[in-house]
């Protein structure tokens, strides 16, 4: 798998772990956004990757989907990601450093849903390939 697919993955798991915490600390709901951004953002640039080009090396989410799209490789939520791109672009710069940072719940349910589809896109594509193995010969040196 892609060295990008599994810091997807990595940040996805933790954005899920962070959202199962936000009744404990209002300190969940920044982290779980920023990672939620990263691994929509990882994802988008290995889906880049995979098609065999070069992914826009920024955040901006957009980016990336202007790469596919001039490739014609549709992704799920394409349309979704691309208006709630500002929103995610704002979790990855905010959410760290403002104080004031705010998210509605809601984007955030939402674009789990985009993340995991991403995710399930992206592992219908990878075909791991399987290796025979074969007994090691018993052979005297």
């Amino acid at each position: 798998m892609s060295k990008l697919f599994s810091i997807a993955k990595i940040n996805l798991d933790h954005a899920a772990y962070d959202y199962q915490r936000l009744s404990e600390d209002d300190c969940y709901l920044e982290t779980c956004c920023f990672c939620l951004q990263q691994a929509i953002e990882f994802m988008l640039k290995g889906i880049v990757e995979l098609n065999g080009e070069q992914y826009a090396e920024n955040h901006d989410i957009r980016a990336n989907l202007n790469i596919l799209h001039r490739m014609e490789v549709s992704i799920p939520y394409e349309k979704e990601l691309r208006t709630i791109a500002n929103t995610l672009y704002q979790w990855e710069t905010e959410s760290r450093y403002k104080d004031s940072f705010i998210a509605a719940i809601a984007d955030v349910e939402e674009v789990f849903v985009y993340a995991r589809a991403l995710k399930d896109y992206i592992e219908e594509r990878l075909h791991p390939v399987s290796v025979e193995e074969k007994p090691f010969p018993d052979k005297k040196l």
